[in-house]
């Protein structure tokens, strides 16, 4: 069996929630170093973080299970400027092209392109990088 990894956590229960998910789901999967990251947080970054690993046949159907249990859990969560439950996921994925950028981000990042999510409220258009808590 290859698997594929489909996300990455720092907080141990996050990733065994998403585990659970998948399982729940006759989605074959797997973590990987959340032993290295419960232990010692500190290792986090270097390991980089609890990978959640489906198997490749899965990959398509796990993605669209986590993201719309994402955006459900988004419905419920209000912005605190405005009050109103409007939050949405924005996502940037940068690929540079030239190779000096390439190799700028697999030096500083590991890896050649870099990920971004932010949330952003569609009714005040206010930008956060994490979750408000909700009340």
């Amino acid at each position: 069996m290859n698997f594929k990894q489909i996300a990455s956590y720092d907080n141990y229960l996050l990733a065994n929630m998403a585990m659970g998910m998948m399982t729940e789901n006759d989605i074959k999967c797997q973590m990987k170093d959340e032993y290295i990251v419960t232990i010692d947080p500190l290792l986090n970054p270097a390991v980089g973080g609890i990978k959640l690993l489906v198997e490749e046949n899965d990959f398509d159907r796990a993605v669209a299970l986590i993201k719309e249990a994402e955006n459900n859990y988004l419905k419920e969560i209000a912005c605190p400027v405005c009050k109103v439950c409007t939050i949405s996921i924005e996502e940037k994925i940068n690929t540079p092209q030239d190779f000096w950028s390439r190799l700028k981000n697999q030096i500083l990042y590991g890896q050649s392109a870099t990920y971004s999510k932010n949330y952003r409220c569609t009714s005040c258009n206010k930008i956060f990088t994490e979750l408000p808590p909700s009340f």
